[in-house]
């Protein structure tokens, strides 16, 4: 009943299932939550005041970042020292990483204030201001996303378009890889510029380093979950191998950022402070345990041979980098607010409409593009997986047909 194809032309076509039916509902309540939210302006639409200006929309733009960096590191790790057991990642990266950054714009544009007058910030050029740098990154290194996408579509409808893309390529990538440098690093420099304001556990000149190693490391294991989940789905042969070399990277980096935050709290004095018993105390020891010492421990032990235990390992990466700016941006901050702050349904709903989009775009183009593929395949293998109890033949080598479920 809910279950056909859709079918553009002879190459694009797209599968309506009730899973996918049901993100399209959560789509358009989304859309429409959004449309209420620019007509009737902020205060009608969220639970944000003066004291409190930025809230669940800034959390979701910030780890939605920190998760997209999956586009840059995995760059960095094929074309710039040129791994190339990690290319396999390359392409689901960048498209993963570009959806992240298109539901960050989204999202920025509802939670300004005059969303009316947001073309300004092309024009103001406000070189000093680091939520400037932020915005200047985000954009070029969205329009260098779309580039690199373009020789992804060229590969599967126009060859011609493809080998102009490649021409240009390498440029676009190493600029690529280099932008979100400065992007994620302004992001934790936002928060220096309030340090009466922010717990000092988190208020240090670490921070702006914090965020951008962090978003290394978490974009590997956001790419970690993606690739297991999505092969399962679209029951496509996995590479534990591969996969345990990578995170396995990631949890270097992790030990990094381990050492160096020790280094932070060790040179500030703030060890009996972090062991203080309150609550941003435990919040930051939950958030280093759990996001960092865990993941980092267990990525070098045998168990990591396994599928599910790399995918336990990758979890808990992601789970550190939601604790983290969660923690800067709520726990850290909700001491000088002084007042209590808990997202409105619009703004909850808001987001799950316009991830359910994401989710649906995701979907369309993962089975028209050569995302998944080898670049020596000549055509994509995506089939997604069908329904409990679909019946369908599958053909013997005598030439008999029967029925599998």
């Amino acid at each position: 009943m809910f279950d056909y194809s859709v079918k553009i032309n002879k190459k694009v076509e797209f599968r309506l299932t009730l899973t996918r039916w049901i993100l399209l509902l959560l789509t358009l309540v989304g859309v429409s939550l959004m449309v209420f939210r620019l007509i009737n302006g902020l205060g009608a639409s969220t639970n944000l005041s003066n004291e409190w200006p930025w809230g669940f929309w800034i959390y979701c733009d910030l780890i939605l970042s920190a998760l997209g960096a999956c586009g840059f590191a995995i760059g960095i790790l094929v074309h710039v020292f040129h791994v190339q057991k990690y290319k396999p990642l390359a392409r689901r990266a960048l498209l993963v990483s570009f959806l992240c950054y298109t539901l960050v714009f989204l999202i920025l544009f509802i939670e300004i204030g005059r969303w009316d007058n947001f073309y300004w910030i092309f024009a103001s050029f406000a070189f000093t201001s680091p939520l400037y740098e932020v915005f200047a990154c985000l954009t070029i290194y969205f329009i260098l996303q779309i580039l690199e996408l373009v020789e992804i579509w060229g590969d599967r409808y126009k060859h011609w378009v493809q080998h102009i893309a490649k021409f240009f390529l390498p440029a676009i990538i190493l600029v690529a890889c280099v932008i979100p440098f400065g992007q994620e690093a302004a992001l934790g420099a936002l928060y220096l510029g309030m340090p009466t304001k922010l717990n000092a556990l988190w208020s240090s000149q670490f921070l702006p380093w914090g965020c951008l190693i962090s978003a290394f490391f978490g974009g590997i294991c956001f790419i970690t979950t993606e690739y297991y989940g999505m092969n399962r789905h679209y029951r496509q042969k996995s590479d534990p191998t591969m996969m345990k070399s990578i995170l396995r990277l990631a949890a270097v980096v992790m030990w990094a950022y381990l050492i160096l935050k020790i280094i932070d709290i060790s040179v500030r004095g703030l060890w009996g402070y972090a062991f203080s018993g309150t609550m941003e105390a435990n919040m930051f020891l939950i958030e280093m345990f759990i996001g960092i010492v865990v993941p980092a421990v267990l990525a070098f032990t045998p168990f990591m041979a396994k599928p599910k235990f790399q995918i336990f390992v990758a979890l808990c990466g992601v789970a550190g980098i939601l604790l983290n700016r969660f923690n800067f941006i709520f726990v850290g901050m909700a001491k000088y607010a002084g007042v209590s702050y808990f997202p409105s349904w619009i703004e909850i709903w808001t987001v799950i409409g316009l991830t359910a989009l994401v989710v649906l775009v995701y979907l369309f183009a993962v089975e028209n593009l050569p995302v998944f593929r080898d670049k020596n395949k000549k055509k994509a293998e995506v089939v997604a997986m069908r329904e409990s109890g679909y019946i369908s033949p599958v053909k013997k080598a005598d030439g008999s047909v029967s029925e599998k479920a």
